[in-house]
Parts: structure tokens; sequence; C-alpha cells
């Protein structure tokens, strides 16, 4: 084998291990992005969405984020304010 042979060989090599460490940081950002974190896990794109479509899909809110009492107590203290009209102070 000549020593063209052996660089042809080892370029090779060195341009498989650069496309396999590119795959693994693009697949390792695609996971980052699909799975929101556990603290501040709303993200800028999540709230376009629930604006947009009027709710998140499944699957991207984790099971833990919502506390559903929580939410039953502040939307019954919600329901049960009064609605009265405001006070106007410049009449």
């Amino acid at each position: 084998m000549t020593v063209y042979h052996w660089l042809s060989i080892v370029l090779s090599v060195l341009a498989l291990a650069l496309l396999l460490l590119g795959g693994l940081l693009a697949l390792r950002r695609l996971r980052r992005v699909k799975s929101p974190a556990q603290e501040g896990w709303l993200t800028d794109q999540m709230v376009r969405q629930i604006i947009q479509a009027g709710r998140l899909a499944d699957g991207q809110v984790p099971e833990r984020a919502l506390n559903l009492e929580e939410i039953a107590r502040e939307e019954d203290r919600f329901w049960s304010e009064s609605w009265e009209d405001p006070d106007r102070y410049w009449d």
C-alpha cells in the first residue's frame, strides 16, 4: 500500500467520525428542543402555539407541571368574584 492509500483511509475515517459527531450533536439538540426542562419549561414557541392553536400538543406538558387542585381553586376564586362595573373617577 502506498502513502496515498493510507492517507485516503485516515481521511475517510476522520470524515466518518466528523459525520457521526455532527449527527450526535444534532440529535442532542433535537432532544433538548422536544423535551422541555422541568423548571421554567414553558418556552416562547410554546406560548406562540397556545396563542395560535389555543392549546399545546399532547406530550409537550410534563405531568408534574400542572397542579390541578390549585388550578381548580383559582378558577373557583375567579368565578366567585363580583362582576360589578368599575368606578368611574373621571365623571
